[in-house]
């Protein structure tokens, strides 16, 4: 849905403000890490399966992997799924009841 929705604007705008959060998240966690479970309310209203949500992380990590090839340690490796589990934990399977 990422990939077909918006203007090339839009979703550049997006994916700045994703990778923000998550930079957030994973660091200090000084606010803009607020905005993923924000978006997760968001993305329920507009009918965004959360699993689907949740693996948008995902797919920037693999990106970042493959671009990184053989620069991508063990240790990156390793931080990532703390990173993605500790989003994902933000994250209930279902949407509460409405």
């Amino acid at each position: 849905m990422f990939r077909s929705e918006g203007s090339e604007l839009v979703k550049g705008s997006m994916l700045s403000m994703t990778l923000e959060a998550m930079l957030d998240f994973a660091g200090e966690r000084s606010g803009k890490f607020r905005m993923i479970e924000c978006e997760i309310s968001s993305h329920d209203a507009y009918g965004t399966p959360r699993e689907l949500f949740i693996a948008f992380f995902g797919v920037i990590a693999a990106t970042l992997r493959e671009i990184l090839a053989a620069d991508w340690t063990p240790e990156i490796d390793q931080a990532w799924r703390t990173l993605l589990t500790e989003i994902e934990s933000l994250s209930p399977r279902a949407p509460p009841d409405r």
